[in-house]
C-alpha cells in the first residue's frame, strides 16, 4: 500500500492522520513599546490582527508597519510577559489563547457532552436567547479558534456553545487515528446540538471554520436534528475534499490520472465517502440562511469551492468574499466588517 501510495499519497494520507497542531515559528528581532519587528515568513507578513506566544507571555499585534526582504515590523497593540527578543516566538493566527475568560473575561461553564464515542469537553457561555450558536473548530484546532468571534454572539445575547469532537486533546479517539473530515465527526456535533436542545436551546445556529464547515455540512444532510437549525456560518469551509485533495496533487505536479488512482486508494485506506462529502454543488433549494467567509488567498482550500457553493445557492448564501486573505483569517484582516457582516446576520435570522 505505501508503494502505491507514494510522497504525494503519502502526504494526503497526513492530512488526516491525528497529531498535535505545530503553530508555525519566528523569530522576534526587535521589540519598542509600540511595535516589534519578526523574520519575514509567510505567516508574519499577512495582513491584519495576530498574536504571538512564549513561554510566560502572549502579544497582540496590529497590521505592518514596515517590511523588506528579511523582516516585518508589525503594531504591538496588547502583550503580558517580557517579549523574547531574538528567541523564537509561536505565530497565534487565532490572536487570543487560553478559554473565554482569560481571553476576553467572559464567563463561561465547562460541560460535558455525551458523544458517541464517550464523553465531549465544552465551553459554555450562557446569553439570554431561545437560539443557541454552536461552534465547531477546525482540524488540529481546539476552541480557541472560537475565541475570535465569541465576543460578538455574546455581546447579541446568543448562548454559545464550543464543544469538542473525536481526536481533540481531551475528546476520545477515532478508532483508526484519523481525521474523516466529517464523515464521523458529524455524530459528535449532533450530540452537542441534543446538549444544546436538552439544555433548552429553541433552535441553534451551526458555526463551521475550515473542517469544521464540513462537520456542519454533513449534519445538515445526515441527520435528524437539521430542522432545528435556524442558520449557518460557514468560515473558509472544506465544501469539497476532493478539491482539497486535487489542489494539494497540483502543487506536486502530480498528473491528473494519478491523482485518481492517488484518491482512490486513500479512500479505500481511510474508510472516508468523499463522494457524500462534496456540498458545493447540491442540487435543490437551500433552506439554511447561510453566511459563508473565505479569503481569496487561500492555500489550503480553494476559494473556488466556496465560489461555486456561493452561486449555486444565491437565495441562501450570504457571501463575503475577503480578499488578500488566507485560511481562516478573514476575521484577522478586517475584524470591523467581519463583526458587522456576522452580527447583522445572526439578527436578522434568529430569535
Amino acid at each position: 500500500m505505501s508503494a502505491v501510495l507514494g510522497t504525494p499519497g503519502r502526504l494526503v494520507m497526513s492530512g488526516l492522520r491525528v497529531r498535535p497542531a505545530q503553530p508555525p515559528m519566528a523569530r522576534l528581532l526587535a521589540a519598542t513599546t509600540d511595535a516589534v519587528t519578526l523574520e519575514n515568513t509567510p505567516d508574519t507578513r499577512h495582513r491584519g490582527l495576530f498574536g504571538l506566544l512564549w513561554p510566560g507571555g502572549a502579544a497582540i499585534l496590529g497590521d505592518l508597519l514596515a517590511a523588506d526582504s528579511r523582516t516585518v515590523t508589525r503594531r504591538l497593540l496588547e502583550s503580558i510577559g517580557v517579549l523574547p527578543v531574538g528567541e523564537p516566538v509561536r505565530w497565534n493566527k487565532f490572536v487570543y489563547h487560553g478559554d473565554p475568560h482569560t481571553a476576553h473575561g467572559i464567563a463561561f461553564d465547562e460541560v460535558i457532552v455525551d458523544g458517541p464515542l464517550g464523553p465531549l469537553p465544552a465551553w459554555f457561555v450562557p446569553g439570554s436567547r431561545s437560539t443557541w450558536v454552536v461552534m465547531v473548530h477546525g482540524n488540529r484546532a481546539t476552541g480557541v479558534e472560537a475565541l475570535r468571534a465569541l465576543p460578538i454572539t455574546r455581546e447579541l445575547g446568543f448562548p454559545t456553545l464550543i464543544p469538542s469532537y473525536r481526536n481533540d486533546p481531551a475528546a476520545p479517539a477515532s478508532p483508526d487515528g484519523l481525521y474523516h473530515i466529517g464523515d464521523t465527526e458529524w455524530a459528535d456535533l449532533e450530540s452537542a446540538v441534543d446538549h444544546a436542545l436538552s439544555a433548552g436551546a429553541g433552535e441553534v445556529v451551526l458555526y463551521g471554520w475550515s473542517m469544521g464547515g464540513s462537520i456542519v455540512e454533513t449534519f445538515l444532510h445526515r441527520s435528524g436534528r437539521r430542522d432545528r437549525v435556524s442558520g449557518v456560518v460557514l468560515d473558509a469551509p472544506i465544501l469539497d475534499p476532493n478539491a482539497v485533495t486535487e489542489a494539494q496533487l497540483r502543487r506536486l505536479h502530480v498528473p491528473g490520472w494519478a491523482g485518481i488512482v492517488l484518491k482512490r486508494v486513500v479512500a479505500n485506506r481511510s474508510g472516508i465517502d468523499f463522494a457524500g462529502l462534496d456540498h458545493q454543488r447540491r442540487p435543490g433549494v437551500r433552506r439554511f440562511p447561510t453566511l459563508l467567509f473565505h479569503g481569496d488567498a487561500d492555500p489550503l482550500v480553494p476559494i473556488g469551492c466556496s465560489d461555486a457553493f456561493a452561486a449555486a445557492h444565491p437565495e441562501s448564501v450570504t457571501y463575503v468574499r475577503v480578499p488578500d486573505c488566507g485560511h481562516t483569517l478573514a476575521w484577522n484582516a478586517d475584524p470591523d466588517r467581519y463583526r458587522e457582516a456576522l452580527g447583522g446576520f445572526l439578527t436578522t435570522v434568529v430569535r
